[in-house]
C-alpha cells in the first residue's frame, strides 16, 4: 500500500500499520518492542557488568546505558493514537540510539565478546531493531539508511547467539532482561 504524507497525516500509527504490508510487528507490538529492546538490552549489560566488571570500561558502560534510558524514555511516549509520521519518528530516535549501542558493543574493545547469555539479549536487540526501521523508513521516507557499518556490526552479534531466530524468541529474551 502506497500512502503519500498527507494521506498519513492525522491517522492513528495503528490504523496506518494495520493496513500495510511489510512490518512483521503489529503496531502495538512495536510500541511494546521499543520499550522492551531498550529495557532488555540495559538490564542485560547491568549483569554483564556485575559478571564481570572489566569487559565493558566503565565509561563506555555509563555512555550505553544513557543511551538506552534515553531510548526507554522516547519509547514511553509511543501509542497507537499518534500519527503514524509521529509515531516514525520516535521510533527512528529509539533506533539511532539502540543502534548506536549495538554499535559500541561490535566495535574495541567489547569487539562483540559479550558471554552468554547475556549475549543471547545483544543478539536478540539486533533481530528487533530492523522493525522499529521498516516502520521508519514507510512513513519517513527521506529517513537516512542504516549505515553499512551499522549491519556490519549487527551481524557480528547476530552471529554470536545464532540460537535465536525469531523475533519473538528475540522479544522473549528481552522480556526477561526488561524485569531485572
Amino acid at each position: 500500500m502506497d500512502l503519500s504524507r498527507r494521506a498519513i497525516l492525522g491517522v492513528p500509527l495503528a490504523a496506518t500499520l494495520t493496513s500495510c504490508a511489510g512490518i512483521a510487528l503489529t503496531p502495538t507490538q512495536i510500541i511494546t518492542a521499543a520499550g522492551t529492546v531498550a529495557k532488555g538490552l540495559a538490564g542485560a549489560l547491568t549483569q554483564v557488568a556485575s559478571v564481570d566488571p572489566n569487559l565493558i570500561p566503565a565509561g563506555m558502560l555509563a555512555t550505553l546505558q544513557s543511551d538506552l534510558t534515553m531510548a526507554q524514555g522516547a519509547a514511553s511516549s509511543l501509542s497507537t493514537s499518534l500519527p503514524a509520521t509521529s509515531g516514525a519518528s520516535i521510533a527512528q530516535t529509539i533506533d539511532g540510539y539502540i543502534n548506536a549501542v549495538l554499535n559500541t558493543l561490535a566495535a574495541p574493545p567489547v569487539n562483540g565478546l559479550i558471554p552468554a547469555p547475556f549475549n543471547m539479549a545483544i543478539t536478540a536487540a539486533a533481530l528487533v531493531v530492523p522493525d522499529l526501521e521498516a516502520l521508519v523508513n514507510q512513513y519517513l521516507p527521506t529517513a537516512s539508511a542504516v549505515a553499512p557499518a551499522t549491519y556490519a556490526a549487527r551481524l557480528q552479534l547476530v552471529q554470536a547467539a545464532p540460537q535465536v531466530g525469531t523475533v519473538d524468541q528475540a522479544l522473549a529474551i528481552l522480556k526477561g532482561y526488561a524485569g531485572s
